[in-house]
């Protein structure tokens, strides 16, 4: 019997590297919360990689788990996974008229509800090697052409919730316009 092991990306295992470290544990991100997909910004000329995290809730009902907005963000430069930044969204006035205790939609979102878990798990791991590639492209020029970034743009058009666009659009406007902007 033969065990296929799925590849950890670059990208998942900076996120395990940081939700097992000390700086992620004094943040006091509450249990519940999860990353969603992250941003890559270039700020003062380096590349960082910001997780954004979120509640869900479950409701015992299927396509029917809660979500709530975007609340916490912990920013890394790369590529020495230096801890930047960490922001909770509810002492940003940009965020001011966001209620946090109130979800905003449900997971799964009716574009991806056509999917099992086998086909959305594949569709998120090729997001996740669409993230490295990038990273690999801007850190040390590997290959990355305008149909790798359609293909990440497609992805990110279809798993993230449509309720966490505005949210995504106030967090980082470029990194909004460059994936989430259908051209």
């Amino acid at each position: 019997m033969v065990i296929k092991m799925k590849q950890v990306t670059m990208v998942e295992q900076m996120k395990n590297n940081l939700e097992t470290s000390g700086f992620f544990l004094n943040c006091k991100i509450p249990m519940g919360y999860r990353t969603v997909f992250p941003i890559l910004q270039i700020k003062n000329g380096s590349l960082c990689i910001t997780f954004p995290y979120l509640n869900y809730q479950t409701t015992g009902e299927v396509d029917k788990t809660l979500v709530f907005p975007i609340k916490y963000a912990i920013s890394l430069e790369l590529p020495t996974e230096k801890i930047t930044g960490f922001e909770d969204f509810e002492y940003n006035e940009k965020f001011e008229t966001v209620d946090f205790d109130k979800p905003i939609g449900y997971f799964r979102h009716d574009a991806v509800k056509k999917y099992n878990r086998t086909e959305y798990d594949g569709l998120y791991h090729e997001l996740m090697n669409e993230y490295d590639k990038v990273i690999h492209a801007l850190l040390e020029g590997g290959a990355y052409g305008f149909s790798d970034e359609k293909r990440m743009s497609e992805l990110l058009q279809l798993l993230v919730e449509p309720f966490l666009l505005p949210i995504y659009q106030t967090i980082d406007k470029s990194f909004y316009n460059k994936y989430f902007v259908k051209g």
